[in-house]
Parts: structure tokens; sequence; C-alpha cells
């Protein structure tokens, strides 16, 4: 990535590098891209040409990692505030020599516009963001109508959002805002990998909110479906009805 007068690009490698994955820490300075800053250019960076996803806020990486070894045929970016855990992240995909898995550290609120055009994305993974539920502290959500209409532009036709909470209000809320946005909800399926946090809540017998939604295909006929809470080792279909 090239640096410039919003940011300051610090791009990692593992010693070794044909056996470690590219991690990328990105520090925002100020505010969002200026005019005329190019994106950055994801097919030079993972050294190839692949479907690209987003996962906003990894945490430990529980997802980003076991996700990215499923599917070597993609290439992910996670963004993630902490440095601690953009390091553990990092470590962790080095030892298991994870190349399709950049991780960068900063607000994901002012980084996804300025380094993913239009149509670029398959998939945007949202797992368990806090809800900052008192009104002084709104502004602090991830998930708001300006991340919405954001992301119908960035994700390509036929890209989905797939989303998870714990918490049934926040699953509603969000839930309204994808939809005003135009995304359209998809039936639930069973999930591939569950992240660290939803492997404790399936010990504990907790429930877990998950939802797909689609940037629509013109022409598409997808028909909602209601949004579905799982305790345990309850992972049933949804079909459609």
């Amino acid at each position: 990535m090239r640096a410039s007068s919003a940011a300051t690009w610090e791009i990692l490698r593992g010693e070794g590098e044909s056996n470690h994955s590219l991690i990328l820490l990105a520090t925002m300075r100020h505010g969002c891209a200026e005019p005329g800053e190019r994106f950055p250019d994801w097919e030079r960076d993972f050294a190839r040409s692949a479907p690209l996803e987003l996962e906003i806020g990894p945490g430990r990486g529980g997802f980003a990692l076991e996700h990215a070894a499923r599917h070597p045929e993609i290439d992910l970016v996670a963004i993630e505030a902490r440095r601690s855990d953009c390091e553990l992240i990092r470590a962790r995909a080095a030892r298991r020599g994870l190349r399709n898995l950049a991780v960068i550290q900063g607000d994901a609120r002012l980084l996804v516009p300025r380094f993913f055009p239009a149509g670029s994305l398959s998939a945007v993974h949202l797992h368990f963001p806090d809800p900052w539920w008192k009104t002084r502290h709104h502004k602090r959500r991830v998930i708001d109508v300006e991340l919405a209409a954001l992301l119908r532009r960035i994700l390509k036709k036929g890209g989905q959002i797939e989303f998870r909470t714990d918490v049934a209000a926040y699953a509603r809320e969000a839930e309204r805002t994808w939809l005003e946005a135009g995304f359209e909800k998809l039936p639930d399926v069973p999930p591939e990998v569950l992240s660290t946090r939803e492997r404790r809540y399936a010990g504990k017998g907790q429930p877990v909110f998950r939802a797909r939604f689609e940037n629509p295909i013109p022409g598409g006929d997808v028909r909602p479906v209601e949004i579905t809470g799982r305790t345990g080792r309850e992972w049933r279909d949804v079909r459609r009805k």
C-alpha cells in the first residue's frame, strides 16, 4: 500500500516470507481518504486474483483463521481496532502458514470506505459487534444506515453480509437496517465455522442469533425469513416457506 497524508501503512511480513501470511497493520492519522487517493491493490498484496471477503472486528481471530484455512480459494481482510489482537492473529496465521489472510489495525468506520471500491467484496462478516445501547454511545456503533449504504456499494451483486449477535433486540434492529438499505434476507443455514465466543455460548446453552443478507441480483427472487436464535447444538436448517 502507498503512504499518504491521511494514513501510515506498516506492512509486516514474517521471516521466511514464502511460509508466512502477509499481515497489514494500518494506523489512521486523520479522517477519510482525500480526493484522488487510490484504493489498495489487493491483487498485488495477495499476489493473485481471488474473491475478496471482509471481517469487521475479528477479535482474537478464531473465525478469521479457521475461515481462511478452510477456504484457500478466497482472500480475507480483517479489520480490528486492537493492535494486540492483530499481532496475535498474525502469529497464529504464520504458524498455520496462511497466506490468504490480511489483518488491518484501525477503526473500520474510517478504513472500510477507503479500502474497498464499488463491487469489490464477495462477503462481509460481522460477528458480535457492541450494540452501544446508551444514546451518548450511538456514534460508536459499527452498524448504522451509513454502513449499510456503504456495504450495498462495495459488495458485488449477490454478495452477502453474514451477521451474528447474542442480543435479540440488536439482531432485530440490525435486520431492519439491512432490509431498509435494500438487502434481501436469505434462509438460515448452519454455520460452517463457529467463532470462539460462539463455542463458549454453545457450551453454556446461550442463544446466538444469526442471519445472512444478500446484495440483490436484479431479477432475483429471495423471500425474507425470520431471524433465528440457536442454543447449544441446535443447527437446524430454516427452509423457505
